[in-house]
Parts: structure tokens; C-alpha cells; sequence
């Protein structure tokens, strides 16, 4: 498959240079971020998901997945551009960019236009979470840098925060991912990297996987295991049913591990050979390619459109049926999951695919 001529480049950083679709790796970020979504909605109603199923409670580290496949989307755009000649860093991160933060800027105007009516809707929303001081770091995009002492505004909006961190470190990612050295040092040192740094976090009441105000964090040794494991998998020879079966283990064991609840230390590390895996099967699935680019184009979409959609929906149930319980608030918990995928293809193919083709025909 080959681009269109006059079409502007992909708006993903996964799309390769020849304009074909990205590897179904792309799937596994929309995983992370529904696993993340999940997660928020485990105390929400009364159902106590969280307390149930500890998968669920342990959907925060579906950030970490979004991640480093991230990362992998990212090394491959990166040198398919460069193999072609037509890497520009400035266009590189402009396109990136124009996909992310014209939906942040627009759900963060969505919040500072409800403020005034939430009283007409449920009652104030919870006024530490819209602290003003707050605001200029979520305007600039750097919200989860370190720059704002809690969660505030479109709090989930930090998962695009440390996306766009990562990919304006892609030169360094690279630079050490293709350092003439066996692949797999690269991934077994951003493994190590990021049990340090687990372990400096300290026990504290969150850890590491859930820093989200210091996401931008996670995405270092991330962005650096993506690269590896791009890097690694061009090393291999094709073996779809090898990497199917490395996947399918892969995803058991984190599924497993998340049930049992066991230390983010043992989960974090399967993303590796989950991403690989997913790689290298996807060598005999070609079709897979066009499902999983349009699942990882809803990715970032839904992280940052499911709290309006949250906030809507739940005040409206709330201001229908009351406070729901039992197999109401079942009903009602389970209602919202196909609002929130709508919200999100409505985000994407009506805000961020539109406004990122003008900008890149803008741009060149």
C-alpha cells in the first residue's frame, strides 16, 4: 500500500514512511488505555469493581503498555523516515503535536466553559481538581512533567503529556537504540532502569506505574524498551507461531500477575515480550495491520475524552434514577463503556484526524 500523492503524512507516529499501516503493536496501546479506563471506573458506582477483580484495580499500569508500544511505534516512524531521507525532527514532532494537543486544548476548554454551569448539572465540581495556578502547565502540555503538585483539570490528559515528552526525546532514544551492540543489552538496561527507578520512588502511597503527575518519568525507560524491541525484532527471522505463542504467554502472565496483584516490578518487564510477540505474529496477519492502526488511533482519543464523558454521564444517571444500586448501578457502569468508545471516534475523526491533515498540509 502507498500513500496518496497531496496527502499529508500520518498522523500517527507508527505510520512507516512507504505510508503503510503500523504493526498491530499500535492495537496494544488501545489496550492500555481501556485497561486504564477500567481502572478509573472500579469505585464508580457502587459495584466496587477495584475490590473484586484485582485486574481492574491494577488497570493503572495499562499506562505502561501504551508506552512502550509507544515507544516501538515511535522507532519505527523514526527510521523509516530516516531510511527514506525525509526524517525533520521540526516536522516530526509538529505532527505529533497536532494529533494530541488540539483535543487537549479543546476538552480543557469544555472544562473551563462547564465550571460555571456545574451547579445546573449536579451540583460543583470537586474545586481543588480546577485550581487555576494549575492551569498554565496543563496549557503548556507539560502537566506531567513535574510541574503541578496533584492531578488537576482533564487530569488523564498526563498520558498525552508523557507521549509528547517521549517523542521529543526520539534523537536520544535512537541514538541508544542503534548503538552497534546486541539488541537485547538495550532492553535488558531499560528493564534496569526502570526497577531503579520503581525502587527510588520509595513505597509511598502510589507507586512509580501510578505517578501520573511524574509520567513523564514512566516514559523514559519505556520509550527506551520500544526502541529495543523494534530494534531486537528486525534481528529475528520471521516466526509468527513463535511470537504468537510469546505474546499469548506474555498476556496470561500479566493477566495473572495484575489478578493476584502481585509488585508492578513482575508485570512491568512482560510488556517486553508482549510487544515482541505481537511484532512477529503480526508478520503473518497482514490484515491485522488496518483493525489495529484504526484501535490505536482511538488510543489517545479516549484517554482524553472518557472524564467529560464520566462526569456527563453519571450526573445525568444520577439526576434520572437517583443514586444507583445493584443491578441498576450494574446497568449503569456498563452503559458508559460504549459512550466512551463513541466520544473517543467521535474526538478522533471529527477533531484530531481533520486538524492534523490542515496542519500537516500547512506545514509540509
Amino acid at each position: 500500500m502507498t500513500s496518496r500523492p497531496g496527502r499529508c503524512p500520518s498522523d500517527r507516529l507508527g505510520a512507516r514512511a512507504s505510508g503503510e499501516s503500523p504493526a498491530p503493536v499500535a492495537a496494544l496501546q488501545f489496550v492500555g488505555v481501556a485497561w486504564i479506563v477500567l481502572n478509573q471506573f472500579r469505585d464508580h458506582p457502587v459495584v466496587d469493581l477495584g475490590a473484586r477483580l484485582g485486574w481492574v484495580a491494577k488497570g493503572y499500569i495499562g499506562a505502561g503498555l501504551y508506552l512502550v508500544a509507544g515507544g516501538y511505534l515511535m522507532m519505527e516512524s523514526y527510521e523509516g523516515l530516516r531510511a527514506a531521507g525525509r526524517f525533520r525532527y521540526d516536522r516530526f514532532l509538529w505532527r505529533r503535536l497536532s494529533t494530541l494537543y488540539p483535543l487537549h486544548l479543546l476538552v480543557l476548554a469544555w472544562f473551563a466553559a462547564t465550571l460555571p454551569l456545574s451547579r445546573l448539572i449536579g451540583g460543583p465540581l470537586h474545586a481543588a481538581s480546577f485550581n487555576v495556578a494549575d492551569l498554565p502547565a496543563n496549557l503548556l502540555f507539560v502537566q506531567a512533567w513535574g510541574f503541578v503538585p496533584t492531578d488537576s483539570w482533564n487530569f488523564p490528559s498526563w498520558l498525552a503529556s508523557a507521549d509528547w515528552f517521549m517523542t521529543l526525546a526520539v534523537p536520544i532514544v535512537a541514538w541508544i537504540s542503534l548503538r552497534p551492540i546486541p539488541p537485547i543489552l538495550p532492553a535488558l538496561a531499560a528493564v534496569g532502569l526502570f526497577v531503579a527507578m520503581f525502587l527510588f520512588a520509595g513505597p509511598g502511597h502510589r507507586p512509580f506505574t501510578d505517578l501520573t503527575t511524574l509520567g513523564a518519568l514512566q516514559a523514559i525507560p519505556a520509550a527506551l524498551l520500544g526502541a529495543a524491541i523494534w530494534r531486537l525484532q528486525k534481528t529475528l527471522p520471521p516466526a509468527p507461531a513463535a511470537g504468537a505463542w510469546m505474546a499469548g504467554l506474555a498476556a496470561g502472565w500479566i493477566v495473572a500477575a495484575a489478578g493476584w496483584q502481585v509488585s508492578d516490578l513482575v508485570i512491568w518487564p512482560a510488556f517486553a515480550p508482549l510487544v515482541l510477540g505481537v511484532a512477529m505474529a503480526s508478520r503473518a496477519a497482514p490484515r491485522a495491520r488496518a483493525v489495529a492502526d484504526r484501535l490505536g488511533r482511538l488510543a489517545i482519543a479516549m484517554q482524553l475524552v472518557y472524564l467529560p464523558v464520566d462526569i456527563a454521564y453519571f450526573r445525568g444517571v444520577r439526576a434520572v434514577l437517583g443514586e444507583p444500586h445493584g443491578a441498576a448501578a450494574w446497568l449503569a457502569l456498563l452503559g458508559v463503556f460504549p459512550l466512551v468508545l463513541a466520544a473517543a471516534a467521535l474526538a478522533h475523526y471529527g477533531v484530531q484526524r481533520p486538524l492534523a491533515r490542515r496542519i500537516g498540509r500547512a506545514t509540509g
